[in-house]
C-alpha cells in the first residue's frame, strides 16, 4: 500500500538522502550517493521496492518533528501505557565535515516511559530493486552475501528473536523498558563497516550541534531576524544544505525519482541532478540569508562546469559531478508509485536546447560581482561566448524552461532570458573594463526587447504570452519584473500578472500553463509558480494579495515545512519529488521579497546627531583597530591582510542589498560578525612586519591593507554618498600595525610611491628620521594607482592581490581601469580624455602628456592602442571628470 507523499520526512548527510514515513519506515534511499541506485524503493513499487521499518509490535499511535533548527527526524510513538521516541539521522562528521567516504544511517530508539514491543523489518532491495539478496545474520549484524554491494546493518540488541518471512527479509523483534535504548547503523563501505563493528554509539549530540552550528553561521541583512515565518525559512535554508552535494557543491534538484505529477501517468521524471538555470535563483536564496559559504561552494561548481564544456556545447542539466551524460532509461520491472508508469532514472531533457539558460548563467554572474566584488577574469571568454551564443540564438525556436515534448517553439521566456544575457554581460563587461564586444550586444539587446514587445505581448489581454502567435499564457511570465525586462509597474507587467491569476490559478494554485506540451495527462498547481507570483506581487507592492496567495501556498507542505514539485488542494496530493529544491529556493525568495516589501514603507534612516556631524568635520585622527582583541586570539598567518580581507568580502556579500544594488554599512556596523572584523584587525598591532622581504610581498600587503582601511573608514563615519563628506579623510583614518600607525595616504604616497608629495601638498609624508621609511617599495610600480581603492564611483575594483600572482593582477587592474573608466576615445574628433588619475599624479607616468597617453594606450584593447600610436601628435587630450559618489559595493 502506498503512503500519501506527504507522510514522509527526509534525512541526508550532504552525500545522500533517505524518506522516512510517519511510522518509522524508510521506503526511499540511495546509497551511497544522491543518484546511485535505490537500496530501498518502497515508494516506487510497494511490493518489489524494499523497505527498513522499526514501529512498535502492537496497536500504537505516531507523531514526528524535526528537533529544532536541525535535520533529524524524531518520531514518538505512544501505546495506551509507554511511548518512545526514534531518531533518524544520517550522521555529519562534526568534527571533519568534508569526510566524503562516511556513509550511515542512524536509528537510535530510546523508551521513556512503560515497555514497548518492536519489530524491525529490513528488505534491502539493492540496484533499483532488481537484486534480492541473500542476508547472513549475525550477533549484532546483518550483512549482504551479494558481494559488490557492501551493506551491512549493525544493532546493538543482546535479546532479540529473529525470523525471515521472505527470501531478502529479516525481522528482529524486542523489547525495551524505560530508559532502556537501543542503536542500528546501516553502514555502506568496507572501511564504514569495519569503523562500526567497533564502535556502535548514536552520535546523536554531535549531528544537533553540527545543525545548529551551520544554521548559525550565516552573516547579513536577514540572518536569524525575528520574523513570522523565521522557522519556515531554517526548515526550507536546512534542506536545501542536505540536498547540496558536498563532494562538489552541486545542489540536487530533489531527493528522489518518478514521484508522478499526476498519479498513474506519465510525468514522473528523475530529479536527482543539478540544472544551470537553477544557479541564480539558488545564489539570491543563499546570499539574501547571509549563507555566503554555500553560495561560493555552488559557484565553484559551476566554475568547474563551465571550464570543463566550455559555451557551445553547455547543457541545461548536469549530474552532481559535472558529468553530461544523462541517458534516460525506463525501469519497466516496477509499477511506480501510485501504478505511474514508467519509473525512470536519467532525463532526456539534457539533450534540448533551451535558450533562457544563457541568461540564467549571466545573471548569476552578475549576483557573483554584485556580492563578491570581482569576476574571475580566467571565465570572463566563458561569459563571452555565453552572451555570443544569445545573439546567434535568440531568433532560433527552443524547447522551453519547461522541458516540453512537443517543441520547439519561439517561447517568450526564452528570448527575454537572451535579452537578461546580453544585459549582464553589458552591465559586467563595463563595471570590470572587460574586453567585449559591448557595442554588439547593446545592438542585439535591443533588438530582443523590441521583437518581444511586438510578437510575444497580446495587447487584447494587455498581457505577454506563452509563444509567439499564441494567446496562451505561462507562469513563467511572472518573471519579467524579477529580472527587471520592464519595470514592476509598468501597465504591461501588472496586466500579465492579472491574466496568470485569473486564467493559470486553480484552487488557489497556478498551473504553469494550460496549453498542450505533447504530454498525456494533468498535472497539480506548481508550488514554485506560486512563490514566483508573491515575489511579483510584492515587487509591484500588492503585498496584501502576496501575503493572501503565501497563506494559500504554505498549505502544500506537510507538517514538517517539506514541499513536493506539485500541489493538488481538491485532494490535498502532494505531487512530484520531494523535497523539491526549487520549491523550497522560490518560497526564501518570495518571502524575503514579501518582508521587504512590508517593511520599506517603515524604513527611514535616522538623523545623525549634532556630534555626528561635528565628528565628520573636526579632522581628529581615529585609529580604527583600537578594539581590544580576544583574550585567545586565533592565530593569524604571517600575512594578515589574507584573512582580514577575506572577512571583510565575506560581510560585504552578506550585507549586500541587490534590491537597492548597496551593502547596507550601517547595518553590517552594528553586527557581531563586524565586531568580529574588528577583533581581527586589532591584531594588526602585533604584527611583525618582519616578512616583508620583497618588492611583491610589500605591493601586495599595502595595497591589501589599503583597500579594507577605506571600506573600514566608510563603515565607521556611516558615508552614505561620498568620502568627500568626512574632512581629511584619507589622512583621518589609520590602522595600528607593527607599533606604527599608518593611515590611507601614508601607506600610498609614503609606501607605495616612495615618500613623494600628495599631488595637493609639497611636503613628503615620511620625515628623515620615520621609521616607516624602512617599510618603502625600492622601486615604483605607477600601476599601483589602479589598485587602490578610494570608496568613489572612479576607483578601480576590489582584488586581493597575492605576493605570488601580484605582477599579473596589476596587469588585469590596469586593463580594468583603462577599459572601464580611464580612457575614452572619440576617433572622428580626435579627442582622448582620460580619468583624472592621469592629471593628478602625471608625473609618476612619465611627465609628459605624451609619456602619460603612451603608459594609458599599453593597457587599451589592442586596436585602441595601435590607433592612439598612429595619432599621438594630433590628439587633443583633456580629463574626465572624477566621480566621488560611493561606490556602493566598492568594486
Amino acid at each position: 500500500m502506498f503512503r500519501p507523499i506527504s507522510d514522509y520526512g527526509i534525512i541526508g548527510n550532504m552525500q545522500s538522502a533517505a524518506l522516512v514515513s510517519r511510522d518509522g519506515s524508510i521506503d526511499y534511499c540511495s546509497l551511497p550517493y544522491f543518484d546511485s541506485p535505490t537500496v530501498f524503493a518502497a515508494l516506487l513499487d510497494d511490493e518489489k521496492g524494499g523497505l527498513f521499518s522499526l514501529q512498535p509490535d502492537h496497536p500504537f499511535s505516531a507523531t514526528r518533528e524535526y528537533l529544532p533548527d536541525t535535520n533529524i527526524l524524531a518520531t514518538t510513538f505512544r501505546s495506551a501505557d509507554s511511548h518512545a521516541v526514534l531518531f533518524d539521522f544520517m550522521p555529519v562528521d562534526a568534527r571533519d565535515s568534508d569526510n566524503l567516504n562516511d556513509h550511515r544511517l542512524h536509528r537510535c530508539l530510546t523508551v521513556k516511559n512503560g515497555k514497548m514491543k518492536f519489530v524491525l523489518r529490513y528488505a534491502p532491495r539493492p540496484e533499483y530493486a532488481t537484486i534480492v539478496p541473500r542476508l547472513s545474520a549475525r550477533r549484532h549484524s546483518i550483512a549482504l552475501d551479494t558481494g559488490h554491494i557492501p551493506l551491512t546493518l549493525f544493532h546493538s540488541l543482546d535479546d532479540y528473536s529473529i525470523s525471515q518471512p521472505d527470501r531478502g527479509t529479516i525481522e528482529l523483534r524486542f523489547s525495551l523498558e524505560a530508559r532502556q535504548n537501543a542503536r542500528f547503523q546501516l553502514a555502506w563501505g568496507n572501511s564504514v563497516i569495519e569503523d562500526t563493528e567497533r564502535e556502535l554509539r548514536c552520535r546523536l549530540q554531535e549531528n544537533i550541534d553540527f545543525w545548529h552550528s551551520w544554521l548559525n553561521s550565516c552573516s547579513g541583512l536577514n540572518c536569524m531576524s525575528d520574523a513570522v515565518w523565521r522557522h519556515s525559512i531554517n526548515r526550507s535554508l536546512l534542506i536545501l544544505k542536505l540536498l547540496t552535494f558536498q563532494p562538489t557543491g552541486a545542489i540536487a534538484a530533489a531527493a528522489t525519482t518518478s514521484l508522478p505529477e499526476s498519479p498513474g501517468g506519465e510525468r514522473n521524471w528523475d530529479y536527482r541532478f543539478t540544472w544551470i538555470r537553477d544557479a541564480s535563483f539558488t545564489l539570491k536564496a543563499f546570499f539574501a540569508l547571509g549563507h555566503i559559504n554555500e553560495a561560493d561552494h555552488f559557484i565553484r561548481w559551476l566554475h568547474t562546469t563551465y571550464s570543463r564544456y566550455g559555451g557551445s556545447s553547455l547543457n541545461i542539466m548536469y549530474s552532481l559531478r559535472g558529468d553530461n551524460n544523462l541517458e534516460e532509461h525506463s525501469l519497466n520491472h516496477l509499477k511506480g508509485y501510485m501504478d505511474s508508469r514508467p519509473v525512470r532514472t536519467g532525463n532526456l531533457a539534457h539533450t534540448q536546447n533551451q535558450w533562457d539558460i544563457y541568461g540564467e548563467v549571466m545573471d548569476s554572474a552578475l549576483r557573483l560581482s554584485d556580492y563578491a566584488g570581482k569576476i574571475d577574469e580566467a571565465l570572463w571568454p566563458f561569459f563571452v561566448d555565453i552572451c555570443n551564443l544569445a545573439c546567434r540564438n535568440w531568433r532560433q525556436p527552443d524547447d522551453g524552461i519547461w522541458e516540453v515534448r512537443n517543441g520547439p517553439a519561439h517561447f517568450v521566456y526564452s528570448k527575454v532570458m537572451c535579452w537578461v544575457a546580453l544585459d549582464r554581460g553589458i552591465i559586467i563587461a563595463k563595471r570590470f573594463g572587460f574586453d567585449a564586444p559591448v557595442n554588439s550586444w547593446i545592438e542585439s539587446r535591443q533588438q530582443i526587447r523590441e521583437d518581444i514587445l511586438q510578437n510575444g505581448f497580446d495587447s487584447r489581454k494587455n498581457s505577454f504570452v506563452q509563444r509567439y502567435g499564441s494567446t496562451d499564457l505561462d507562469a513563467s511570465l511572472l518573471l519579467l519584473p524579477l529580472v527587471n525586462f520592464l519595470p514592476a509597474d509598468d501597465p504591461r507587467i501588472q496586466g500579465t500578472i492579472d491574466a496568470c491569476m485569473n486564467e493559470l490559478m486553480a484552487d488557489g494554485f497556478l498551473l504553469r500553463y494550460r496549453s498542450d506540451d505533447g504530454l498525456e495527462g494533468r498535472e497539480g498547481g506548481f508550488v514554485l509558480c506560486n512563490f514566483w507570483l508573491i515575489e511579483a506581487l510584492a515587487l509591484c507592492g500588492r503585498t496584501s494579495e502576496a501575503r493572501q496567495v503565501l497563506d494559500t501556498t504554505l498549505e502544500a507542505s506537510n507538517d514538517l515545512g517539506i514541499f513536493s514539485e506539485e500541489y493538488d488542494r481538491t485532494t490535498g496530493m502532494m505531487l512530484g519529488n520531494v523535497p523539491q529544491a526549487f520549491s523550497h529556493i522560490g518560497f526564501i525568495n518570495a518571502v524575503t521579497a514579501l518582508q521587504y516589501s512590508l517593511g520599506s514603507d517603515n524604513i527611514s534612516k535616522p538623523r545623525p546627531s549634532l556630534a555626528e556631524r561635528l565628528r565628520k568635520l573636526i579632522p581628529l585622527t581615529v585609529t580604527l583597530n583600537e578594539t581590544a582583541a580576544p583574550a585567545s586570539p586565533p592565530p593569524l598567518p604571517s600575512d594578515p591582510s589574507a584573512e582580514l580581507k577575506k572577512q571583510l568580502v565575506r560581510l560585504q556579500g552578506g550585507f549586500f542589498d541587490s534590491r537597492t544594488g548597496q551593502v547596507d554599512y550601517r547595518l553590517m556596523k552594528r553586527s557581531p560578525e563586524f565586531m568580529r572584523y574588528r577583533r581581527l584587525a586589532a591584531q594588526l598591532k602585533h604584527t611583525d612586519l618582519g616578512f616583508l622581504d620583497s618588492d611583491n610581498a610589500k605591493k601586495a600587503f599595502w595595497i591589501n591593507i589599503y583597500n579594507i582601511l577605506i571600506i573600514d573608514g566608510v563603515i565607521e563615519f556611516d558615508i552614505e554618498h561620498s568620502v568627500l563628506e568626512i574632512a581629511n579623510f584619507f589622512q583621518r583614518i589609520t590602522y595600528a600595525i607593527d607599533g606604527m600607525h599608518f593611515s590611507p595616504d601614508d601607506i600610498e604616497h609614503g609606501i607605495l610611491r616612495r615618500n613623494r608629495p600628495h599631488p595637493a601638498l609639497p611636503l613628503k609624508p615620511f620625515r628623515s628620521d620615520d621609521p616607516r621609511r624602512q617599510l618603502m617599495v625600492e622601486s615604483f610600480d605607477p600601476r599601483i594607482h589602479f589598485a587602490l581603492v578610494c570608496a568613489s564611483s572612479s576607483c578601480p575594483p576590489i582584488e586581493f592581490y597575492d605576493h605570488r600572482q601580484i605582477d599579473r593582477q596589476l596587469d588585469i587592474a590596469a586593463r580594468s581601469f583603462i577599459n572601464r573608466n580611464g580612457l575614452e576615445l572619440q576617433k572622428e574628433r580626435l579627442q582622448l580624455r582620460l580619468s583624472r588619475i592621469f592629471l593628478w599624479y602625471g608625473d609618476d607616468f612619465g611627465g609628459t602628456t605624451a609619456d602619460v597617453v603612451r603608459y594609458a594606450a599599453s593597457f587599451a584593447d589592442s586596436e585602441t592602442a595601435r590607433w592612439i600610436s598612429r595619432h599621438l601628435d594630433d590628439l587633443h587630450v583633456s580629463y574626465l571628470p572624477y566621480n566621488w559618489n560611493l561606490n556602493s559595493a566598492l568594486g
